[in-house]
């Protein structure tokens, strides 16, 4: 399963044009049942349609255990990208937990499941953006906060 969200992952990003603004950056999500730290790409790919696949890593107080996800979500982008956009979402994510100690190491458990929400943008400077999203995944709400730069 790891291998199709992967292969679909990169189809996704080899489809971007070469000249379509891309952006990269990080923050973090506070979940309902734990913390992540997010690392975040967005690629815009016509005038209302951009793909953000996205990397986080659960800060769980046991550090036998290790939890990530991998997703990628679709955006439809309203308001003025210049300035202050928002965006409804929806999106699949991947997660992995694993479990590492007592001279032990395996996999706890992973699944697939579907993201949904909305987010925003507020431009900074031309190459500079902070963003928001509330996210509906996994049966929980996550709200991320951080920082986007153009390349």
């Amino acid at each position: 399963m790891k291998k199709v969200l992967i292969i679909t992952l990169l189809t996704l990003l080899s489809m971007t044009k070469i000249n379509a603004q891309t952006m990269l950056g990080g923050g973090i999500m506070l979940g309902s049942d734990a913390t992540a730290i997010e690392g975040k790409a967005d690629f815009v790919m016509s005038e209302n349609i951009s793909i953000s696949p996205s990397f986080d890593y659960f800060l769980i107080d046991d550090s036998s255990y290790s939890v990530i996800m991998i997703g990628a979500d679709g955006h439809y982008n309203f308001g003025d990208p210049a300035t202050l956009n928002y965006y409804p979402l929806v999106g699949l994510n991947y997660f992995s937990v694993s479990y590492s100690g007592d001279g032990y190491s395996f996999s706890y458990g992973s699944g697939i499941g579907l993201t949904i929400g909305g987010g925003a943008t507020y431009a900074l400077s031309e190459k500079l953006k902070l963003y928001g999203e509330l996210k509906y995944l996994r049966s929980s709400m996550g709200l991320s906060a951080g920082v986007m730069f153009s390349l």
